[in-house]
C-alpha cells in the first residue's frame, strides 16, 4: 500500500536571517550604544539568536521534518552570499516550505516556494505581502503557536495531496445511488492532488478467492469476541473480513491509501447475496486504521472525509441525513469505527450484528453518546468540488434497527431545515466526525483553494 497520508510530514528548511554591519555608524535607521554596534559585538548577537531559535524549533509539532537550519546573516548591502543559497538550495525538491525567523532572507522569493515567517513584528508582515504581490505564497506566525497551528493546516493539505483512493466502480454516470457525486475525479486532482484510481468493482472477487480462511479467522474472531452483543452468523462473517482483507491486497497492489466501492451496483449483481457478504465492516476497519473509506464511490464524501480525518487526526463517520424537526437531524449508515475520539484512543464498546435478516453482513453498533466530545462537525463537498458545507451540532441520541443502515445518530443542530435546504446544492451523503472543527476547516479551504458554506 502507499504510504498513510495521515504519516506523512512536513519537510521544512528554517532559515535564520540576522542583519549584521560592516562597522559602527548611526543615522535614521540605526541608533544605539556604541559598544553594541561593533561588528564583534553584533556577530556575538547574531550566533545568540541563531542558537535561540534552533532551540524554539524544538517547540514545534511533530507534523514538521526539519532538515539543517541555514545561518543566513547579511549586511548592509542586504546581499546574501551566494554560499548560503548554496545551503539553502540542498534537498530543495523535498522542502514544503521555508520557516524564517529573526530577520527577512533577501531574494529568497527566487525559488518560489512557499514562506512562513515567524517573526512578531514589521519585517514578517511586510516581506509577506510583498511576496505575496508576486504570486510567491506567504504566512505570517507572530509565535510557535501560531506556527502549530499554520503547520497543522499546511500538513493537511500535504495529506490530501498525497492520498491516491482506490474506487471500485460500475462505471456509471452518475451511480445509481449518487447522483450529486463529483463525476470528474481529475477536478480533484487537479486542484488538490487527490488521486482516484478506477477499477471494475466485479474486480475484487479474484482478490477475495485468494484470501484463505487462516487468514481471515483470526480477525473475524477477535471482532466477534470484542463485541458485547453478537447477532451476525459468525461462519458468513468471516466473508466480510475476506472482502476487507481483499481491499487492503488491492490497495497495496495500485499503491492506494484511501478506498471506496460501488453499493447499489455491487447489490444489484448479487454477488454479496451468493457470498454472504457486505463492505460495511470493510469501511470501519480502513478509518480506523487512518485509511480514508467512503461509501457508495461518494467522491464528495471521500473529499470531505479527507480532509476532516486529517484535520482532526480521527475516524469519520458517514450516512443519509434526514429532517427530523427544527433542531434535530439524523443521519445513518453501518460503517461507524471504533476510535472515533482519535487514533491511538480507547476502542468504544459495540455490538455486531447483520446487515441483512438472512443473518450476513456484519456491521457494528456505536452508541456515539461513548464520546468524550457531544460536538461534531458535519461536512460534504457540492458536485463542482470547489465549495465544502460544514454544520457544527450535538449528538444528543443513538438507535439501532436490527436490519439496513444503522445506527442512526440524532443531532440537535439550529435551524435543521434550512441545513436541508442548503444540502440541495451539495447531495446527501453527511461525513461525520467528533468536535468543532468549523474553524480549522475554514483555516484549511483558505490554503487550498475551496469555499466553505456554513450551514
Amino acid at each position: 500500500m502507499k504510504q498513510k497520508a495521515m504519516d506523512t510530514r512536513l519537510i521544512v528548511r528554517p532559515i535564520m536571517g540576522w542583519l549584521t554591519h560592516s562597522h559602527f555608524w548611526e543615522g535614521p535607521c540605526r541608533a544605539g550604544r556604541a559598544e553594541d554596534m561593533t561588528p564583534e559585538a553584533e556577530k556575538r548577537a547574531a550566533d545568540k539568536a541563531f542558537e535561540a531559535a534552533k532551540k524554539k524549533l524544538e517547540e514545534v509539532t511533530d507534523e514538521i521534518q526539519f532538515l539543517p537550519p541555514v545561518d543566513a546573516r547579511y549586511d548592509e548591502k542586504c546581499v546574501v552570499g551566494e554560499d548560503v543559497f548554496a545551503q539553502i538550495e540542498e534537498d530543495m525538491d523535498r522542502v514544503d516550505f521555508f520557516l524564517c525567523m529573526n530577520w527577512r532572507i533577501p531574494k529568497l522569493e527566487r525559488y518560489h516556494k512557499p514562506i512562513v515567517i515567524m517573526q512578531n513584528g514589521n519585517e514578517g508582515i511586510d516581506f509577506a505581502a510583498y511576496c505575496r504581490s508576486i504570486g510567491v505564497e506567504a504566512h505570517v506566525c507572530m509565535d510557535v503557536r501560531d506556527l502549530n497551528e499554520l503547520a497543522h493546516a499546511l500538513w493537511v493539505r500535504k495529506a490530501v495531496a498525497n492520498t491516491r483512493a482506490l474506487v471500485l466502480t460500475a462505471g456509471g454516470q452518475p451511480t445509481f445511488g449518487i447522483q450529486s457525486l463529483i463525476r470528474d475525479p481529475e477536478i480533484l486532482r487537479q486542484k488538490y492532488g487527490f488521486e482516484v484510481v478506477k477499477l471494475p468493482f466485479t474486480a475484487i472477487v479474484p482478490y477475495m478467492d485468494a484470501v484463505t480462511d487462516e487468514e481471515a479467522r483470526p480477525i473475524a474472531e477477535k471482532i466477534i469476541s470484542g463485541a458485547k452483543d453478537v447477532k451476525v452468523n459468525t461462519d458468513w462473517f468471516i466473508n466480510d473480513i475476506k472482502y476487507y482483507l481483499a481491499a487492503r491486497k488491492m490497495l497495496d497492489v495500485y499503491q492506494c491509501n484511501a478506498f471506496s466501492t460501488a453499493c447499489h451496483e455491487l447489490c444489484t449483481s448479487e454477488i454479496p447475496q451468493n457470498r454472504k457478504f457486505t463492505p460495511c465492516v470493510c469501511h470501519s476497519l480502513m478509518k480506523g486504521e487512518g485509511i480514508p473509506s467512503a461509501c457508495e464511490e461518494d467522491l464528495n464524501a471521500l473529499m470531505a472525509m479527507l480532509v476532516m480525518q486529517y484535520a482532526a487526526n480521527r475516524p469519520a463517520f458517514m450516512g443519509n441525513p434526514s429532517f427530523e424537526g427544527e433542531e434535530l437531524l439524523c443521519i445513518h449508515h453501518a460503517v461507524p469505527a471504533l476510535c472515533m475520539n482519535g487514533y491511538g484512543t480507547e476502542p468504544l464498546d459495540y455490538s455486531l450484528w447483520a446487515f441483512t435478516g438472512q443473518g450476513f453482513g456484519g456491521k457494528l453498533q456505536i452508541d456515539f453518546t461513548q464520546n468524550k466530545e457531544d460536538a461534531v462537525t458535519l461536512g460534504r463537498f457540492n458536485p463542482a468540488g470547489d465549495t465544502m458545507c460544514v454544520k457544527v451540532g450535538e449528538v444528543v441520541r443513538s438507535k439501532f434497527a436490527e436490519t439496513y443502515c444503522s445506527p442512526y445518530y440524532y443531532i440537535k443542530m439550529d435551524d435543521a431545515r434550512e441545513f436541508m435546504h442548503n444540502l440541495a446544492s451539495f447531495g446527501h451523503h453527511q461525513v461525520l466526525i467528533f468536535g468543532d472543527y468549523s474553524r480549522m476547516i475554514k483555516r484549511i479551504a483558505k490554503l487550498m483553494g475551496f469555499q466553505v458554506l456554513e450551514g
